[in-house]
């Protein structure tokens, strides 16, 4: 017989991965103006996690196979879902507002959908082009207007912040259509962790990129472990909301990562929104709301 769960649980757990996720914004921009490198928070972003989320396989005696078509999944994985798009985040987050960043990476459903719709995993649907539409507005209204951004050089920057949820939703179509079969999510996060840490470690000793800790501990080195124990917290509240909830109730985490890092990006730094991208951000949000409503609908 499942256990019985609490009607607010899968609530609970949204908001709490939402606002944990909304946190990475403002603790990576903390991080890369104080003197961590990006590629070496990357990596680090990737052990850490790899570390804690094997270990926790282990303990729990789940397989973690590595045949070819799970190393395959593993690397594509690893390399669009956390060492790419991660990585450019970083890169990103000390040229832009914290909260900015946050709504412009989780544009993910939106992408996902187009990106769907291409490969014949989705059916035209009028509302959710018209939320991809509205999307595309408020991204107009960040980088048009001259006194949209707090400074024009951030427009480049906006720009390249697109390639990471690009990578994001190529990382959820191919997980639909690929995901090896008879597989648990705690094993494939774990090898997915795993390939991503490898991918990144040649090119941190190549760039002579690697971030080391000190003794005592400096505050960079306590942000870079808080950030590895909230990631991996919220890959456990991840798997948990999935399975209490299921990927329909998920799809509005997006809409509360990109809230909840505008209040954070407003609590730490103190950001705050002019005419023109208030508006943006609100065409965004409206968009998220307006394709998880959408994706609601299509199971009823």
């Amino acid at each position: 017989m499942p256990p019985k769960y609490s009607p607010y649980l899968p609530l609970i757990l949204l908001l709490l991965l939402g606002s944990i996720w909304g946190t990475g914004y403002s603790i990576a921009r903390f991080a890369m103006i104080n003197g961590v490198n990006p590629l070496g928070y990357s990596f680090w972003q990737s052990l850490g996690p790899a570390i804690l989320i094997t270990a926790l396989v282990w303990i729990k005696r789940l397989p973690l196979p590595f045949s070819f078509a799970h190393c395959r999944y593993y690397l594509i994985c690893g390399l669009t879902g956390i060492a790419l798009p991660n990585t450019n985040m970083y890169f990103a987050a000390p040229h832009l507002p914290a909260g900015i960043l946050a709504v412009v990476v989780n544009t993910v459903p939106l992408m996902a959908y187009l990106m769907a719709l291409m490969a014949g995993l989705e059916r035209f649907n009028v509302m959710r082009l018209a939320s991809v539409a509205v999307a595309l507005c408020g991204l107009m209204l960040l980088l048009i207007p001259k006194s949209s951004l707090p400074a024009p050089d951030m427009i480049p920057w906006v720009l390249t912040a697109l390639l990471t949820p690009l990578c994001f939703a190529f990382c959820s179509v191919y997980i639909t259509r690929f995901r090896p079969p008879n597989s648990n999510s705690f094993s494939l996060a774990a090898g997915t962790l795993i390939f991503s840490s490898a991918l990144l470690a040649p090119l941190i000793v190549w760039t002579h990129s690697f971030y080391s800790f000190h003794i005592p501990v400096t505050l960079p080195d306590a942000v870079v472990l808080l950030e590895i124990v909230l990631s991996s917290i919220g890959y456990l509240l991840f798997f948990q909301l999935l399975k209490i909830a299921g990927p329909v109730y998920y799809s509005f985490v997006d809409t509360v990562v990109a809230i909840t890092g505008l209040a954070w990006g407003y609590i730490i730094f103190a950001e705050k929104l002019n005419i023109w991208t208030g508006a943006a951000v609100t065409l965004i949000l409206l968009s998220l709301l307006m394709i998880s409503k959408q994706q609601l609908n299509k199971v009823k």
